[in-house]
């Protein structure tokens, strides 16, 4: 059968999944018609999936050497709006432009498995089903048993059935075909909330007020303290917005655990409208059916980390950027692009409104709001929304010495709010029993065998892990350099504060939350709910816990090895502190409860301490901005790594060095520092080598690496050694 085809559409311009930054020419089979369709092709000797990027007339490749796709889905990925921005981000982070576009789409397509989606089912039982059924059951029948008897106490997830036993599945559809029980889709039940919506205080109407005054591109700044109301300004804020027709609005969050409480609040406030919730945890069946009800104009709020910046929104009127400092915003690893910036683009290319919420702005965001030509616009909240809650007061306290974890001073505090029936948290950034094992004869120390770093004792499992590689091994006995079996471990982490929180109060309610028993997908949820229940006395906790919760009983929190972060040669270590010290702090007291924080550190004087002790970030910034402007460094300077690996230090070397003169040689406007080792210096068996590019001006460094790049392709070794370009690097 002849397809009519445009000559304009003959030749397609396909993004692939390779590492090669090039778009592919491709002949048309007659069946793509618009930019952001997804194909299947031909590569060497593989079948892959790729996105239509572009139509051309003629190729540079004669035709007779050009293959046709194989196939083409109607359903198109990118609209142009999205090509667009992908475009630019692949461009501006360096990134080959094929593997930006499909790193964003959901991995179902890029399988194939896309066709078919069913919505996860649940079981409920019929009026047939009862103890007296249950009791007929003959005993060697046990799964059959066990699933009737949940069944009589309430709903069987179809993902919870192979927790059950392996034929589950099977004897659920037994249970199905005999009337036993019925199947329907599975739809979360919003828990009770009986609490009326907050009164507004008047800073928080004036400031809805404002944003609801412009509708165009608004680059806002929202500072505001912790516990001030920025999540109840957000949801006014999408309560208007929701009334424009089809109108779509993006929430971001920084991190997976932060998504639950800011999801039950969306679906308690908004019980009516479609929640999409898009983030690493979701299986992928569920990914793409929030991604497609994104896509479609369905989902009206979409709610996610940061990859949901790249999701296709069809009607996108609002962006919502939470804790707009976080450093989780920016890509370690692969594409390393920084979701607050790329949504900044986007909200410009779709000329509307961002909103960027923090108690802790970054020094770039702070500049831009304050500096002599303000980029954003500043709004302030310095009081707490509740009525009668105020900030906590903070207290530095002297470290507890090393034979006690935890001083005399915070068993006390902590024992005081169990006595009134409060809660506390202690913080600690450290997971694992103690971050080293020694010899106390020699010194040895246990490191691990594939990176540059020390191997953390895990002492409720009785395994040491590496927690770069993940590689795990039981406890040392003795020393490997000595034979002593006289091994120490030194240092604290979460496990052993819990450990000695339990000695000490074995009465108490403790619960550690940190990476290690927070695996299960709905772990999270199920903590939350035991805090709010009251069923929580301490928590401990690593940064998990440091920010966005609500926890109304919480009055008091801890923070042990504070100072840690201050040995730390990372040029944003110290707002990273004061940030982390202030949203930790900023847990306590957020009711009508009074709260106290206590600060365990040897230099009760040093300025960042001080600054936290008064609530001052305005002072703190400010002094550090006029440091960074002094030293030329950023945000009044601009920043790239070249990051560069390989199992041989010899190859990788003698790469960096070769690749560090010619970019010396490119611009005189752009400074190249290194190469250089990094902190931990190997990483998986890989020596690690990098390269620092340092300019006043950001388009110096962009135009200088374009030509350094087309350079560094061509070096002999350019192919035998892992190397990536990290644009703005945190």
């Amino acid at each position: 059968m002849y397809i009519y085809m445009n000559e304009d559409k003959k030749i397609l311009k396909v993004a692939l999944d390779v590492p090669i930054d090039q778009l592919f020419d491709y002949l048309n089979n007659g069946s793509v018609n618009s930019l952001g369709q997804y194909v299947k092709i031909s590569f060497g000797n593989r079948i892959l999936t790729g996105v239509v990027c572009g139509f051309e007339k003629k190729s540079s490749l004669a035709n007779s050497k050009l293959k046709q796709i194989i196939s083409a889905d109607k359903e198109i990925i990118c609209d142009e709006n999205l090509l667009k921005l992908l475009k630019f981000s692949a461009n501006y982070y360096h990134h080959p432009i094929g593997q930006t576009i499909l790193s964003v789409v959901p991995l179902r397509i890029k399988q194939d498995k896309n066709k078919i989606f069913l919505k996860e089912l649940a079981y409920r039982a019929t009026q047939d089903l009862s103890s007296d059924w249950i009791s007929n059951i003959a005993r060697r029948q046990r799964t059959k048993r066990k699933i009737a008897e949940i069944l009589l106490k309430g709903v069987i997830r179809q993902t919870a059935l192979k927790n059950i036993a392996s034929n589950a599945p099977q004897v659920i559809d037994e249970l199905v075909s005999i009337g036993i029980c019925h199947v329907e889709e599975w739809v979360p039940a919003l828990k009770e909330h009986t609490d009326k919506i907050p009164i507004l205080n008047n800073q928080q109407v004036h400031i809805i007020k404002k944003l609801n005054e412009c509708k165009k591109f608004v680059p806002w700044l929202l500072y505001g303290v912790t516990g001030s109301g920025k999540t109840e300004i957000y949801l006014n804020l999408i309560d208007s917005y929701l009334k424009i027709k089809k109108a779509q609005i993006l929430v971001l969050v920084p991190e997976i655990n932060l998504t639950p409480q800011l999801e039950s609040r969306f679906r308690i406030r908004f019980p009516n409208k479609n929640l999409a919730i898009l983030h690493s945890n979701l299986n992928p069946s569920e990914r793409l059916n929030n991604w497609r009800n994104s896509k479609s104009g369905e989902a009206q709020i979409v709610l996610g980390t940061r990859l949901a910046i790249f999701t296709p929104i069809k009607n996108l009127k609002l962006i919502i950027i939470d804790e707009e400092h976080d450093i989780s915003f920016k890509q370690q690893d692969g594409f390393k692009y920084h979701a607050r910036d790329i949504a900044l683009v986007r909200a410009r290319n779709e000329n509307i409104p961002i909103i960027m919420g923090t108690a802790t702005p970054s020094l770039e965001s702070w500049l831009n709001a304050t500096g002599q030509v303000p980029k954003y616009k500043l709004l302030k909240l310095d009081k707490r929304a509740v009525p009668n809650a105020s900030l906590p007061s903070i207290n530095i306290i002297p470290k507890s010495d090393n034979k006690h974890p935890i001083s005399s001073l915070i068993i006390k505090a902590i024992q005081t709010r169990i006595r009134r029936n409060e809660q506390s948290l202690v913080f600690i950034n450290r997971r694992g029993y103690a971050p080293v094992l020694a010899c106390a004869s020699c010194g040895w120390t246990a490191s691990c065998h594939r990176c540059s770093s020390k191997l953390v004792v895990h002492l409720n499992k009785k395994r040491m892990k590496c927690h770069y590689c993940d590689y795990d091994r039981s406890i040392y006995v003795q020393c490997e350099a000595c034979g002593n079996t006289d091994l120490h471990p030194v240092g604290v982490g979460t496990q052993k504060i819990e450990n000695h929180l339990k000695e000490l109060l074995p009465s108490a309610s403790i619960v550690r939350v940190d990476r290690d028993n927070m695996r299960k997908k709905n772990a999270l949820n199920e903590l939350f709910d035991k805090i709010h229940l009251g069923k929580v006395d301490i928590l401990v906790g690593t940064q998990m816990l440091s920010k966005g919760h609500d926890f109304p009983k919480l009055t008091l929190v801890v923070v042990l090895d504070a100072d840690n972060a201050l040995y730390s040669i990372d040029l944003r270590a110290s707002e990273r502190l004061f940030s982390q010290l202030m949203q930790v702090s900023g847990r306590a007291g957020r009711a009508n409860l009074k709260g106290e924080v206590l600060i365990e550190t040897n230099f009760p004087k040093h300025p960042i301490f001080q600054a936290v002790k008064s609530h001052n970030y305005e002072d703190f910034a400010n002094n550090l901005l006029n440091e960074r402007k002094l030293l030329s460094l950023p945000p009044y300077a601009f920043n790239a790594v070249l990051k560069a690996e390989s199992t041989k230090i010899e190859l990788v070397e003698k790469f960096t060095n070769d690749i560090a003169e010619w970019g010396d040689t490119i611009s005189p406007k752009v400074n190249i520092f290194g190469p250089v080792r990094p902190p931990i210096e190997r990483i998986k068996g890989y020596e690690r080598v990098n390269i620092h590019i340092q300019s006043v001006k950001r388009n110096h460094i962009q135009n200088m690496l374009k030509i350094w790049i087309n350079q560094i392709r061509k070096h002999p070794s350019a192919n035998r050694i892992k190397w990536s370009i990290d644009i703005d690097p945190m």
